[in-house]
């Protein structure tokens, strides 16, 4: 798979958390998996106004662990 930000870029925190839902891990797991401690990827899948939108390769890599 190669990645493409152009069309598909969603760092939207619920499509984020269902990317983790799809790959059958915890919040803590899929940060680990893809190399971002627990405490960003809460951030990243915060709504708030702190909240820290995630990078594309954030997505692509949770993207990926859905494939396994």
């Amino acid at each position: 798979m190669k990645p493409d930000c152009k069309n598909y870029y969603n760092p939207d925190p619920k499509y984020l958390r269902s990317l983790i839902i799809l790959a059958g891990l915890s919040q803590s797991q899929a940060a680990d998996q893809i190399g971002v401690s627990a405490r960003t990827m809460r951030y990243y899948l915060t709504n708030s106004e702190n909240g820290i939108k995630a990078p594309y390769t954030v997505q692509f890599a949770l993207e990926n662990l859905t494939a396994k």
